[in-house]
């Protein structure tokens, strides 16, 4: 029998690494043993990355064998690399990643992987290193300092630094080339002034993206800081900025389209300018605690950023009420704002909405949704004692108008024991507010809480879905004796008793279960929960036919 023609292996090498681009790195090494030619294509994939967790490995080892595996993959990444450029090749994307392996034996091989990619035409490079010193600490000596050779690579469009990584007073001295640069993304690096950013930036006319992160700078006593202020100026092609850990920031940048800033100072006063950028499309503001974001800071930037469709703020200080009116505005995400009691929301185009609460923030909040989408997604996080559950459906009575219950998604994250034996005390005086899906991120361990947790369900909200999450410290006795319990629905041993007002368990006239992974498929229960030898990650859903 003749054999097939492996048309696959003769397609053109470029079609060959467009397909390994598209696989994932396991894979990739794989396909070197499928035949010379794919061997051959392996060999010559210009999209790199070397980790020396794939040489450690994690399991604790002598130092003769750690020493061994050192030596191995500096060895490996050299010869790599080596081959790259005597053969002429272009290496497009290159990552290293040093864990492990301490770098103060190796500085001089990474200087020649870095010298070696640049003079390969490298594209995308990325080093990712242990953490440097933290601020207000010495060590900056330990860090690796970053060679003049990387300014060389003419066709770098996308740098990385990670970890403690020195960029050396000389650095800026040199004729700055990056003029092909489009990402900028630096975390935890150490520079050797306030300025040294700003003068890289500058260097860079089509830079879009920046990202900077917790970066460090030299101080006068011999330690290091975390930057105070940046400046970012006339940059035109600059559409995202990512911040974190700088105290005042300026951006003057007219095409910018996402903004993200985190404080990270703990109740240390901020300043951020972004008036100018008049295209802003998403917002992100973190960890603003050193100032309140006040009601009229609101009105002022739906007036100055027309066309803002994303907002997002999380652990920010805030007045006790806000309005907030746009037509523009798509998604709205607050999570654990300090102060805030009450929200007004005028926006006609909102599809989403995400409100994070703690029992620290209290439970008061009013959510009113002047005009809304009939398209508006609403979910709501709570972080709550197990003992303030009573207070729940007074909360989804303050969501406004009640239409809006349709179309939300609550999570409970339910903490706290309950002490001397006592249990809220739960009454149906009124039909509960009906809501769209409910989800459960706790299980009560002890069998006497098992039918006051169902007593809140049944009494707070009516769920049409009812989720809970499965992880190792969940209760498998728990989610029998609510699945048990639904199914009975029997008119006594209920949570309303003899009220007059019944719960919506008396009107439950189906139970469907399905789980996270098989979703369209229903599960017998009972079965399914016996087959479990570990408790599965994922979650199971129960569908509640009225």
């Amino acid at each position: 029998m003749e054999q097939e023609e492996d048309r696959l292996s003769n397609l053109p090498i470029i079609i060959l690494h467009h397909i390994l681009s598209s696989l994932p790195e396991k894979d990739v090494a794989r396909t070197s043993v499928l035949s010379k030619t794919w061997a051959n294509t392996r060999f010559t994939f210009s999209k790199l990355s070397f980790s020396d967790v794939k040489f450690r490995g994690w399991i604790p080892q002598s130092k003769d064998d750690f020493e061994r595996k050192r030596k191995k993959f500096i060895d490996y990444v050299t010869r790599t690399l080596s081959r790259f450029c005597d053969r002429g090749l272009t290496i497009k994307e290159c990552k290293i990643t040093l864990n492990h392996f301490e770098l103060h034996c190796m500085s001089k091989d990474v200087n020649f992987w870095l010298k070696s990619t640049s003079e390969s035409g490298v594209e995308v490079l990325e080093l990712c290193l242990p953490s440097g010193p933290n601020h207000d600490e010495e060590g900056h000596d330990e860090c690796y300092v970053l060679p003049m050779g990387v300014i060389e690579a003419k066709s770098l469009t996308k740098l990385v630094l990670m970890g403690g990584i020195r960029i050396d007073q000389a650095f800026m001295h040199q004729s700055i080339k990056f003029f092909s640069l489009i990402v900028l993304s630096l975390w935890e690096v150490l520079l050797g002034n306030e300025h040294a950013i700003e003068h890289l930036i500058s260097c860079c006319p089509l830079i879009e993206h920046i990202t900077l992160n917790r970066c460090l700078v030299l101080s006068l006593g011999g330690g290091t800081k975390l930057m105070k202020c940046l400046s970012m100026l006339g940059l035109p092609k600059l559409k995202t900025v990512d911040v974190q850990g700088i105290q005042e920031v300026y951006v003057d940048a007219p095409c910018l389209e996402n903004l993200y800033y985190c404080h990270d100072v703990l109740d240390a006063p901020f300043k951020i300018h972004f008036d100018s950028c008049r295209n802003l499309k998403v917002v992100y503001l973190s960890n603003l605690k050193g100032n309140t974001i006040t009601n009229e800071w609101f009105l002022d930037l739906f007036l100055k950023f027309p066309f803002l469709e994303i907002l997002k703020f999380a652990n920010c200080t805030m007045s006790e009420t806000i309005n907030i009116s746009s037509v523009q505005l798509k998604v709205l995400e607050l999570s654990h704002c300090l102060n805030l009691k009450e929200v007004n929301i005028d926006a006609p185009n909102l599809l989403s909405c995400t409100y994070t609460i703690g029992v620290v923030d209290g439970l008061e909040p009013v959510m009113s949704f002047v005009r809304s989408s009939s398209k508006l997604e609403v979910d709501v996080e709570i972080y709550i004692h197990y003992m303030e559950l009573g207070y729940l459906k007074e909360f989804l009575q303050n969501i406004k108008p009640e239409n809006v219950l349709a179309s939300l998604s609550l999570s409970l994250f339910i903490y706290g024991r309950v002490e001397d034996g006592r249990n809220p005390v739960f009454q149906v005086s009124s039909p509960p507010p009906s809501i769209k899906h409910l989800h459960l991120r706790y299980f009560p361990k002890h069998y006497t809480l098992f039918s006051s947790l169902l007593s809140i369900i049944l009494s707070k909200c009516c769920s049409t879905t009812i989720s809970m999450s499965l992880h190792p410290c969940c209760s498998k006795e728990f989610l029998k004796f609510f699945y048990e319990t639904l199914m009975r629905r029997k008119d006594d041993d209920c949570v309303c008793g003899s009220s007059d007002t019944k719960c919506w368990w008396h009107g439950l006239k189906d139970l469907k279960v399905s789980t996270s992974k098989k979703i369209d498929e229903n599960v017998d229960f009972k079965t399914w929960l016996e087959s479990w030898t570990e408790i599965p990650n994922e979650d199971i859903i129960f569908r509640l036919k009225f």
